[in-house]
């Protein structure tokens, strides 16, 4: 995998998806309850973190056997002990690496991963490749993000330019309903400016070191960035972040 986790894999940037569950879960079980087929044997969900988006997949689908699969060892550990069960496992494994466990499966899920890897449409197609026919691959992405001036925009603006250097993309969506691309539809979440500020400052916590190391921000300006973070949390204004998403339903042949 050439790709790298910008948030990390600590404790918490476990607890920072744990946020990321209580914004987007509601606007993906609306999706995930429309996108995938009753009665499917096996669904694998890429990137599954500390198992939010595991749980997720399993509670709606309702397969007979859902794997949550990542490449982090940690993350894999706290998964298992929080939502592990019978009909739930989960396994580290590379996602970019095929074939993936257990294929093929009836079900293909990701949310919020593309974003992190080289080639996104690359991947989609050897996704697909994954699935019996009739099987569907789920995806999540960004499609674009508005953001008040301040601190969330600084934040926002720094972050793009993380995942620009580490070879991703943080708004994904465009790549994949592009020309030729596999359509969608596109929902939109506003996040008030506190919980935004919340889940930020966390981020900013767990990658500041490498935006210093790639020499998108000094010293100074990370500690300025994550004091008004804190404060922007701790006395949150009436902004709202603006995200649109791009949920996507893709059948095997």
């Amino acid at each position: 995998m050439t790709g790298r986790y910008t948030f990390g894999d600590t404790d918490l940037a476990a607890e920072r998806l744990a946020l990321v569950a209580e914004i987007f879960d509601p606007i993906s079980r609306d999706f995930l309850d429309g996108a995938v087929p009753a009665g499917a044997d096996l669904a694998l969900d890429l990137g599954c973190g500390p198992g939010f988006t595991t749980r997720l997949l399993a509670e709606v689908g309702g397969a007979r056997r859902t794997v949550g699969l990542d490449r982090s060892a940690h993350f894999v550990e706290l998964a298992r002990e929080r939502h592990g069960s019978d009909r739930v496992g989960f396994a580290v494994h590379d996602v970019t690496a095929v074939p993936l466990p257990g294929a093929p499966a009836d079900v293909v899920h990701a949310r919020l991963l593309l974003a992190h890897l080289p080639d996104p449409r690359g991947l989609v197609d050897r996704w697909r490749a994954q699935l019996r026919p009739g099987g569907v691959l789920v995806l999540d992405e960004i499609e674009s993000m508005t953001t008040p001036p301040g601190p969330l925009r600084r934040y926002e603006d720094l972050v793009v330019a993380l995942v620009a250097a580490e070879g991703g993309t943080m708004c994904a969506g465009p790549l994949l309903a592009g020309p030729g691309g596999l359509g969608g539809r596109c929902p939109e979440v506003d996040v008030d400016a506190g919980r935004a500020a919340r889940m930020y400052g966390m981020n900013l916590a767990t990658w500041r070191h490498e935006a210093r190391r790639r020499g998108l921000a000094v010293d100074a300006e990370l500690d300025r960035l994550a004091a008004d973070l804190a404060d922007l949390a701790e006395h949150p204004t009436d902004d709202v972040v603006h995200w649109v998403l791009r949920q996507i339903a893709v059948t095997a042949g």
